[in-house]
C-alpha cells in the first residue's frame, strides 16, 4: 500500500466515524436540525464512498 492508499484509507475511516456520530446525533435532533445532519450525512457518505472507489480503481 503506497502513501496514497494510505491517505485516503485515513480520510475514508474519518469519514465513516463523522457519519456514524451524524446518525446518533440524527436521533435526538429537534426537527429544525435534521434538514442540516442529513446533509451532513450525505456529504460524508459520498466523502468515504469515494475513497473507498478511488483505492479500488488504483
Amino acid at each position: 500500500m503506497d502513501w496514497k492508499d494510505q491517505v485516503l484509507c485515513v480520510i475514508e475511516a474519518r469519514a465513516r466515524k463523522r457519519l456514524g456520530e451524524l446518525a446518533g446525533e440524527m436521533v435526538q435532533a429537534e426537527s429544525k436540525d435534521k434538514e442540516d445532519i442529513l446533509a451532513g450525512i450525505e456529504i460524508e457518505r459520498w466523502l468515504a464512498d469515494t475513497c473507498r472507489d478511488t483505492r479500488r480503481q488504483a
